[in-house]
This record gives C-alpha cells, structure tokens and sequence, in this order.
C-alpha cells in the first residue's frame, strides 16, 4: 500500500513540474516561467525524496536515519511530552514517564540527543535492533549499545529500550 501511495507521490511530482515549466499563461515572460522552475524541481525532488524513503522503510523497514530521528526527539529533554507518544512504544504509561526523566537526567550530565548516533539497524519482524554509538562526555570513545525498536503504529524506541537506558543513567 505505501509503496502505491509512493509511486503515485512520485507520479505527482513529476506532472506539477511538467505543468509548472511547460504550461505558462502567454502574457507570462520566459523570465518569470523560468524563475518558478526551481522552486518546482525543489518540491518535486522533496516529494521524489520523501516517497522513496517510505518505499524503502516499507520494503526494508527502519531504516538507520528514521532510527537516529526516533531516539535523538525520544532522549531530547526539549521534547514536549505529548510527542513521546510519537517516537516511544508508550503502551505502558509507566514507559512515557521514564524517557522524560531519562531525558531531563542524561542532559544534565552532558549526555545530549547529537552524542546517539545509530550505526545499523537489522529488522526482525515487527522489531529492529539498532547499534547506536553513545559518545560519553566522560570516556574517550564511543560505546556501541543496542536499543530494540518495535512498529506499534509506526517504528517507535521501545519500552525495553527505555528500561535500558535508564538504568545506564542510575549507573552515572
């Protein structure tokens, strides 16, 4: 189904850029045609980029950049608490509570959503697990963790995950 969607998004781009640089009114001035033509590539290239990446994730699934976006907003103290739901399997309310103070704690100690950066993610049915790279502000090289995401309406951190990374940060 998504992949349809995304060939059709794709579809879409392609004849909004043919309308836009080959159909101009006749009082238009070949100037005036030419200057909305970036603009149009530009919305078709982010309308082509965008359906190839859930055409990717729905063949593949999560992919390493979805999974780096996911846990930098799930670990981010900026984070407003109605968009954890977004980014973390909240099923259990209990869930939700410990990434917010995950996030609060680790920020403190210098731990910020840059220092995560997901390396690999290997899909296992309806689970992934990501090698994520956790650059201590307290140690001269990164560590390699591994954080398990689930698709619960969308590719999210999970629970176990967030237990995980809470009890790194009751070990500072």
């Amino acid at each position: 189904m998504k992949i349809r969607k995304s060939i059709a998004a794709v579809t879409l781009a392609g004849a909004a850029l043919f309308v836009v640089t080959g159909c101009s009114d006749s009082s238009d001035t070949v100037d005036s045609a030419a200057s909305k033509v970036p603009t149009a590539v530009e919305s078709a290239a982010t309308a082509v980029s965008t359906a190839v990446e859930d055409a990717v994730d729905e063949v593949t699934g999560l992919s390493t950049e979805k999974a780096q976006e996911i846990l930098r907003k799930a670990v981010d103290a900026n984070t407003p608490a109605d968009e954890i739901d977004s980014v973390v399997d909240t099923s259990n309310p209990a869930t939700k509570t410990a990434i917010i103070e995950y996030a609060k704690a680790s920020n403190g100690f210098g731990y910020t959503p840059d220092i995560y950066t997901v390396k690999e993610v290997k899909k296992d049915g309806d689970k992934a697990v990501a090698t994520v790279a956790v650059k201590s502000p307290h140690a001269p090289a990164p560590v390699d963790v591994q954080l398990t995401y689930v698709d619960a309406d969308g590719w999210k951190l999970s629970a176990d995950a967030v237990t995980q990374l809470s009890s790194m940060a009751r070990g500072n």
